[in-house]
């Protein structure tokens, strides 16, 4: 990709975490925060402020927004507003453009006067980008708390939904993700001395216990606060697991814990396999499986589950932007309409 003319800062403001992406003529400078906004929506100003000043200042901000369907707030419609309050209270001197999901950004006060055209965007911002080195895919992004699967066809961005409850029935959103996910949501029991045992339907531990404690994540890479508020270690991520069918380590040998974090990830696999034929075979997209995100390893592993070809957007993003691919495509995209002008 050649260097841009213009510095430009992407973000992804979730309910979660804040992730933003600098792009800049020395590359790309990434930053990915966790953020309970639904505990700490006061502090969102202060948040933002905070990770521009590690970026670096830049005139230009290209937004995408997810955080609108935390219960924070009673209507998406305020969360929007609030979150773009925030914006302008963080960024005072600094250009900002919302992206929507008609393809285009908007000023502030086009995205207070229209919410829901701004309201989680933020997957076709990465589709956008990804569909110019493969203009035939299934683009797989598997973040902390969600997965999307947009089909591309001839370059063209053929997703049905439009909103989360639309993309929900497509099965082109779903709800599981590499590090936030209750383990209750993934399995309802587990292989236990030779037979079924049922789990407890309490946060005792999370896809990011099951995927460090298998080597699919590094404890950098998990970024979520754990369920019992302890660090994610492996040796800690096991006594999580185990709590999960109302036992510990005492209780339960490392070879049960390893079989139960095994089935968790695999039932998880399948999860996002069955949703990825779903929209095949809604739009039959031909082509491969484009992985990014957090949780990369997840969608590669359901491609292979389903014997289909898996890519990396190498080309577009590469390594650090894909972990953060909708803040990086929006400032991509944004910067690039600035060079036009």
């Amino acid at each position: 990709m050649p260097a841009p003319n213009v510095d430009v800062v992407g973000w992804d403001i979730g309910g979660a975490n804040i992730k933003a992406a600098r792009w800049s003529k020395a590359g790309w400078q990434v930053v990915q925060q966790p953020f309970a906004i639904w505990q700490r929506r006061d502090e969102l100003t202060t948040a933002l402020a905070g990770i521009s000043a590690r970026l670096g200042e830049s005139s230009h901000a290209a937004v995408t927004i997810t955080a609108e369907l935390s219960d924070a707030f009673r209507t998406k419609r305020e969360g929007i507003a609030f979150v773009l309050d925030a914006l302008q209270a963080a960024l005072p001197e600094t250009n900002i453009q919302i992206f929507g999901l008609d393809g285009h950004f908007h000023d502030l006060q086009s995205a207070y006067n229209n919410h829901m055209l701004v309201a989680a965007a933020n997957w076709l911002a990465t589709a956008l980008v990804v569909r110019r080195q493969f203009t035939d895919c299934l683009l797989v992004d598997v973040g902390s708390t969600t997965t999307d699967i947009i089909p591309i066809q001839h370059s063209r961005v053929v997703a049905k939904g439009r909103h989360d409850p639309g993309r929900l029935v497509e099965g082109e959103l779903l709800y599981t993700g590499a590090l936030r996910t209750p383990v209750q949501a993934m399995v309802n029991r587990l292989p236990l001395w030779g037979s079924w045992c049922p789990v407890a339907t309490e946060l005792f531990a999370t896809a990011q216990d099951v995927h460090l404690l298998l080597g699919s994540l590094t404890p950098e890479e998990c970024t979520s606060p754990t369920a019992d508020g302890r660090p994610a270690t492996p040796e800690l991520a096991a006594e999580r697991l185990a709590r999960v069918v109302c036992a510990d380590i005492e209780m339960l040998s490392d070879n049960d814990i390893h079989l139960m974090a095994r089935y968790i990830a695999a039932e998880q696999v399948r999860q996002i396999s069955e949703a990825i034929m779903q929209v095949i075979s809604s739009n039959n997209v031909q082509g491969p499986v484009v992985a990014v995100g957090v949780g990369d390893f997840l969608a590669q592993a359901a491609a292979a589950r389903l014997e289909i070809a898996c890519q990396s957007p190498a080309k577009v993003l590469g390594k650090k932007a894909g972990e953060v691919a909708p803040a990086a495509a929006v400032a991509l995209l944004l910067s690039e309409a600035l060079d036009r002008v």
